[in-house]
This record gives structure tokens, C-alpha cells and sequence, in this order.
């Protein structure tokens, strides 16, 4: 074997020990399991691998309930090895295990991953022959609008099983914005600072903050990016559906004035410089100490929490994202929480899975009303009750709760603060409406604090066509072939790395404006871009021919 070989070997063995260090394996079967019944003397082995928070979601009490009745459902003893990686880590080391071709019998892919590769290679199983198999499955992806187009490529090949989305408001009003602008609404309101509504009144209060606190940065961001200010001028930094064809943001001009806004916060010391590489942790202990005053994005919870968790009357209130006047009104991010849909996770199955039709009905009964409750809400008349509507309500002491969340911790369903239960592809989010806590909310000028699942301004707006809603939020299902998936990837993937790199630059003032049509020659260089753009619109014209 020469040398090269040998370096190779050694590095694939080294990224297997790095994934394996970041996981938390449970190989046996939880406390209170032997009491399901199942054929004697058979037993269905697998491995899954899936997200943790730092919990132990199979010994939680609905832990436990949820494999005794899977237990039953199936008719046989489970062993299942569960693989749980913390989340911030989780994508890195799927990747290196999908890189590696060492998958598990059933895991979830990294977020928004594209799973062509792995089909195109033979990583994952071939869904769509098993549809017999998955009833449940079908039956929700047809109560989805475009349920089977969005999980199936233009050959009908599906790879994946998506997360469920169900509605928990009427189809026809109420709008959830779940990525949101946040601000120290105590720090405003001393101040006499007004909550921006557009860009130059945030840029205005920036400035005043950093007069007051002129060793702090007041702005900072949660995710590493700018996504409210594309979302400001209209615009993402990806592909999007423009209203009447797709197109690529980096080349439209309200592209460039988000970077050139970006970059007079950053100039002028009101954005925090390490925006790019701060993580959760980070933010909040920044937060907590008061290093940041204003979050261009924000998830639309960890306000409220870190309110709830301040032991100095802090108040961290979350508001719209702020508008440019040129552009109109901004653009929000808003969760289809009306109809029932699809969501962002995707549980693949191994090809290598030596029993994958039982896999496949294993993953189906996930998709249960029964599954879905007992997942969510926990057990009835220790975690819920049925009120006088028959529907599902917490009990009081769960309701009553100082932080309900961190109370649903106690018995381990879906509605709590860490746990996970279960494959984490299903769930019922009227839950998480029938105990949502309080939050500081500013929207249309007006400080409350309410759920924002019940603000009265986001519920008296009408779904699904309002001023707020983005012109991508109903574009086509669009469906590409395994080839159009693997030429967009290659040319997608080498942009992506490049313009994130870029545009770091143009915000730290390394890269020059005047040197825009250099950076676009190149962005045009680096992949056909126009190919793509072809691709896509080819593929809504067949969809809106239709």
C-alpha cells in the first residue's frame, strides 16, 4: 500500500472517531420496555442517528411510552441503537458520515441538505416502491398542497420522509413570523428610542445606543448572515421565485445595497465584528452581559426566554424586520402555519438497512394522530387533559408554570424546552399555542406582552396574501430530474462557499464596491448560473403548464 493510500485510510478513520466522540449512544433498551408484548423470541434491530439537546429523550417518560406502544404497534420487540448528536454538531458530523458511507439504518439529514449525491451513489433507499408500505404517510402528503410534487424528483423517485407541518391557525388569518428583529426594549424605552419600523430609523437608534455605550456594539445578528436586510430589499441571497420567474439575488441590486448598509454598520463600529462567527452560546452571553442592544434576525422564542431569564429587568421585546422605503415594506419570514405542509427536517433510510420494509412501516406510524399526541402533548391525565371542546388542553400545572417549556422537560414530550422524542418527523403544534408562555412583542407601534402565537395583530391578518408575505411563499412545486439536481449542485455548492466569503468582505471593508462588476464577473465565472436559472424556470413551466 503506498503512502498516499495509507494517509487517506487514516483520515477516514480519524473523521469516524470525530463523529463518534460527539455522540451520545444508547444501545439499551429503555427502563419498562420489557412489559411490551410482542411475538415471542422476535426482535427488530436498527440503528438511528438523530439531533440531541443535551437530553436523554428514550428514558423521559414519554420516552418510554412511545417505544412500549411502538413496540405493540409493530408486534415485536425493538432494539434500537440510537445515535444522538448535540445540534450544534449534528450537520458537521452527518456529513462526514455520509462522506465516510458509514450511514445508520434510519438518520436525518443536515438542514436543507441535498440528498442527490447520496441517491445518485445508491446511500439511500428508493422510497416511492414502498408506498403501500406507508399509508399514513400518504394519506398527510396528500392533505399537502403539492404533498407528493415537493418529495418526489421529475422522475417520481422520493429518497426522503419529510416532517410534518400541521396548521394551528385558521387557513384564512393569522400570520407566524418565527425569524423576527429583536431589541432591549428597556434600554429603548429609558432612552426614549421609538423600536425601528424601516432601516434608517434602526441605523438612527444604532447610533444613539453607541453614543451612550460607546465601548459596545449594539448590533449584532443571530445565524451568521444578513437575512433581514435581503428579506428588507426583497431579495434572498439564493435562487427565488420573483412572482413570475426564478432568479439568483446575488445579482440583483438590492443585493448590493444590503451589503452596503451592512458595511456602515460594520465602518462605523455599530455591528458587532465577530456577527460571523458567533454561535447561540455566544449571542446570549453577549446579551446577557449587555455587549448588544439590537438583532437584525432573531428566532422569535429566545426573546421571551432570555426576558423570563434576566435577573436584572432586562426586556428583550422582538418586532418585524425593519423596511427600506425603496423597496416597500419588508418582506417577513413567515411559517405556513394555516394549512397542513411540509417541513424542514428529512429522515433518509440506509440502502445497506437489512430490513427496510420494516423500516419503512417503523417510520410510517409516526405519522399518526395517535402517535402525534402521545409525541407532543405526553400522556393524558398526567401531562393533559381533554377539555369541554374535546380537544386536548395541559394540565394546570404545566399551563401555571413559570416557564412552561422548561416544565414539559419533566416528563420528556415534544412541547417542552430540550426533548426530542421519538424520530422527530411529526408533531402537533397546538400544543405549543395552548401553553405558550408570554412575549414581549412591538408590532405596529404597540408594546404588548402576549404568546406571540396570540399577538392580535398577527392574528387579524389574512393568510395567505398580505403586505408582509414574500413573493417566493407560494411560488411553483417545482420538480427537477436526478441530472438537473447534479448540474445545479455542482454549480450551486462552489458559489455558495464563494459569495459567503465575499460577502464578509464587502461588510468588513476588505473588498471594495468599486470593484462590484469584478465580483459579479466572477460569480458568473465560477458557474452557469444562467444554465441554472434555465433549469429552474424550465421546470415551473412545467408545473404552471400544467
Amino acid at each position: 500500500m503506498n503512502r498516499k493510500a495509507t494517509m487517506h485510510i487514516l483520515i477516514v478513520v480519524l473523521m469516524l472517531a470525530l463523529v463518534a466522540s460527539g455522540c451520545t449512544t444508547s444501545n439499551k433498551t429503555p427502563e419498562g420496555s420489557k412489559e411490551s408484548k410482542g411475538a415471542e423470541g422476535e426482535t427488530l434491530s436498527f440503528s438511528v442517528t438523530l439531533p440531541s439537546n443535551g437530553v436523554d429523550d428514550m428514558n423521559s417518560m414519554v420516552g418510554k411510552e412511545w417505544l412500549k406502544q411502538m413496540e405493540a404497534k409493530m408486534g415485536k420487540k425493538l432494539d434500537i441503537q440510537f445515535n444522538y448528536i448535540p445540534g450544534s454538531e449534528y450537520d458537521d458530523k452527518v456529513k462526514l458520515l455520509i462522506t465516510s458511507n458509514e450511514l445508520p439504518d434510519i438518520f436525518m439529514t443536515p438542514l436543507f441538505y441535498d440528498t442527490t449525491n447520496m441517491a445518485e451513489q445508491g446511500q439511500i433507499l428508493e422510497l416511492s416502491q414502498y408506498k403501500d408500505l406507508m399509508p399514513n404517510y400518504m394519506k398527510y402528503l396528500n392533505s399537502v398542497k403539492d404533498g407528493m410534487t415537493r418529495v418526489t424528483n421529475a422522475d417520481g423517485k422520493m429518497y426522503f420522509f419529510k416532517e410534518t407541518s400541521n396548521p394551528r391557525f385558521p387557513a384564512d388569518r393569522g400570520m407566524l413570523v418565527q425569524n423576527t428583529s429583536s431589541y432591549r426594549y428597556d434600554l429603548f424605552k429609558d432612552n426614549n428610542i421609538e423600536i425601528p419600523k424601516t432601516l434608517d430609523e434602526f441605523y438612527d437608534a444604532a447610533k444613539k445606543l453607541k453614543q451612550l455605550y460607546p465601548n459596545k456594539y449594539p448590533v449584532n445578528t443571530r445565524w451568521n448572515d444578513l437575512r433581514s436586510l435581503f428579506s428588507a430589499n426583497h431579495i434572498k441571497d439564493d435562487i427565488f421565485w420573483d412572482g413570475s420567474k426564478y432568479v439568483y439575488g446575488v445579482l440583483e441590486d438590492g443585493y448590493k445595497d444590503a451589503l452596503q448598509y451592512a458595511n456602515k454598520l460594520y465602518s462605523e463600529k455599530l455591528l458587532d465584528p465577530e456577527y460571523t462567527i458567533d454561535t447561540d452560546d455566544t449571542l446570549l452571553r453577549k446579551a446577557t452581559n449587555g455587549d448588544n442592544f439590537m438583532w437584525m434576525a432573531d428566532w422569535f422564542t429566545l426573546p421571551g426566554t432570555n426576558t423570563r431569564n434576566s435577573t436584572d429587568g432586562k426586556i428583550f421585546a422582538i418586532s418585524l424586520y425593519p423596511s427600506n422605503p425603496k423597496y416597500g415594506t419588508a418582506w417577513q419570514e413567515v411559517a405556513n402555519v394555516n394549512t397542513p405542509d411540509i417541513g424542514w427536517a428529512a429522515l433518509c433510510i440506509s440502502s445497506k438497512a437489512k430490513n427496510p420494509e420494516e423500516l419503512i412501516k417503523f417510520i410510517d406510524l409516526q405519522y399518526t394522530d395517535e402517535m402525534d399526541r402521545l409525541i407532543t402533548w405526553g400522556i393524558e391525565g398526567t401531562t393533559y387533559k381533554i377539555g369541554e371542546d374535546g380537544k386536548p388542553t395541559f394540565v394546570d400545572s404545566i399551563k401555571n408554570a413559570t416557564d412552561p417549556w422548561e416544565e414539559g422537560d419533566n416528563y420528556g414530550m415534544r412541547a417542552s424546552r430540550k426533548h426530542r422524542p421519538g424520530l422527530q418527523i411529526s408533531s402537533d403544534p397546538t400544543a405549543f399555542v395552548d401553553f405558550a408562555p408570554n412575549d414581549y412583542t412591538v408590532f405596529n407601534g404597540k408594546y404588548e406582552v402576549v404568546p406571540v402565537e396570540k399577538s392580535p395583530f398577527l392574528l387579524s391578518l389574512p393568510m395567505p396574501h398580505n403586505e408582509y408575505i414574500a413573493s417566493w411563499f407560494d411560488g411553483p412545486a417545482i420538480q427537477f430530474t436526478q441530472d438537473e439536481s447534479q448540474q445545479i449542485s455542482e454549480v450551486i455548492n462552489a458559489l455558495k462557499t464563494f459569495v459567503k466569503e465575499e460577502q464578509a468582505k464587502f461588510v468588513a471593508g476588505k473588498n471594495s464596491f468599486n470593484d462590484w462588476d469584478k465580483f459579479i464577473a466572477e460569480v458568473k465565472k465560477i458557474g452557469d448560473i444562467d444554465k441554472v436559472l434555465k433549469i429552474y424556470n424550465d421546470a415551473a413551466k412545467r408545473v404552471l403548464s400544467k
